[in-house]
């Protein structure tokens, strides 16, 4: 998987970062062996090298060594073990910067961290033996056989460690939690692009059901003789229920710029419509703070919540009922209602198609921090709540 110099230096998504990201270890948060990444780590290893060589240099000097030894010791120090924890990274971002083919890059990047070690060795040889010079001491190497062995495996560790081994076996892993996280996210925008199909699929049998289209003619038929005014408002009301809702049927048009005001216009005027149809068996209101109108509403959810209140609580009774929508926003957090005066819930409520649907779209758009949760009254009737974060609009919708 080839990336530019500009994707390297991005940070990587939350899913394929590495290990924490808390301040001191951000470089975690890029891909391993990029700039970015390179030159973080190099800040944070280095801050704690100078701080250890200050500390040694300062005993030192506390012991009766003058300035100038001491700023030698403490300048061998950071040298040395500056080369020892950056010559490999710093080699594997050349390759990877080089942008190879990455069967290639893998290869020459773990052959860079190689190199990085015996760098690591040389300059810990070159540092320790001029430190010892200075300080006038020897150090005997005197191990044979097993502990010699033992001894090289140890300094070979500590080289690996500090030198980038941790890091490459990120980095032969960071291609495959990229390949897992794309692959998440391609099942992602295929879910939203069927929530979306589905949604217009929906919505255009909603829009052209005959049922629903000649129930409403046939009511506006009726009234044009005996009550005109009526009729006009039914029909203007139909006409704006259309108007708002047919536009989202669009194929460019998945819905992500709807807004909570856009809903509730579309449920007031179907309201309105089934209003005249159903007269005096129906009364409905709503009521929501007007700062919460350009918060973000999935399109369509809200007037199914509406449809199904009418269809399942107030159709089946003989007097009918009232629909009140409520609107609030309780912190970070968007409540809205519908509640009907209905025949209230029955055994299996809860668990019809109209519901699992709506459920199954608010955890792909919002995952576990939204839900969808139905109440009844002893009285009668349902309450259907959604909950959902309150966030603003992606763009303004279209008029």
């Amino acid at each position: 998987m080839s990336h530019s110099s500009a994707e390297l230096n991005k940070p990587l998504p939350a899913a394929v970062a590495v290990g924490s990201a808390r301040w001191w270890l951000s470089y975690r948060r890029f891909p391993v062996f990029s700039r970015a990444w390179v030159w973080r780590r190099a800040a944070l290893f280095g801050l704690i090298i100078v701080l250890v060589g200050a500390m040694s240099s300062l005993m030192h000097y506390a012991e009766g060594s003058d300035e100038r030894l001491a700023l030698e010791l403490f300048a061998y120090f950071v040298a040395g073990f500056l080369v020892m924890t950056n010559a490999g990274p710093l080699l594997a971002a050349i390759v990877r910067h080089r942008h190879f083919a990455p069967v290639t890059e893998r290869r020459l990047v773990v052959a860079a961290i190689g190199l990085g070690l015996v760098l690591a060795l040389l300059a810990d040889n070159w540092s320790s033996t001029a430190m010892m010079r200075l300080t006038d001491s020897e150090f005997e190497r005197t191990m044979e056989g097993t502990a010699l062995v033992i001894n090289l495996l140890v300094l070979f560790g500590l080289y690996a460690l500090m030198g980038g081994g941790l890091a490459l076996r990120a980095y032969l892993g960071e291609h495959r939690r990229l390949a897992t996280f794309e692959s998440e996210q391609a099942m992602r925008r295929l879910q939203s692009d069927k929530l979306a199909a589905d949604r217009q699929l929906a919505m255009l049998q909603a829009q052209v059901e005959p049922h629903f289209l000649f129930n409403s003619l046939a009511t506006i038929r009726s009234d044009i003789r005996d009550q005109p005014e009526q009729a006009e408002r039914t029909l203007d009301a139909l006409c704006e229920y259309l108007r708002a809702s047919i536009p989202r049927l669009r194929p460019d048009d998945s819905g992500s710029s709807s807004t909570l005001g856009d809903q509730l216009e579309i449920c007031r005027q179907y309201l309105t419509v089934m209003q005249s149809r159903m007269r005096v068996r129906l009364e409905f209101s709503i009521d929501s703070d007007p700062a919460v109108s350009k918060l973000a509403f999935p399109p369509f959810i809200l007037l199914s919540l509406v449809e199904n209140a009418i269809r399942h609580g107030l159709e089946p009774s003989s007097r009918g009922g009232r629909i009140d929508i409520r609107a609030r926003r309780d912190d970070q957090r968007l409540i809205v209602t519908v509640a009907d005066s209905g025949v209230g819930l029955s055994g299996d409520a809860g668990g019809g198609v109209g519901l699992s649907n709506i459920r199954h779209q608010l955890r792909l758009l919002h995952g576990d921090d939204a839900r969808l949760t139905l109440s009844g009254h002893a009285r009668g009737g349902v309450e259907a709540s959604i909950e959902l974060p309150a966030e603003a609009a992606s763009q303004e919708p279209d008029s």
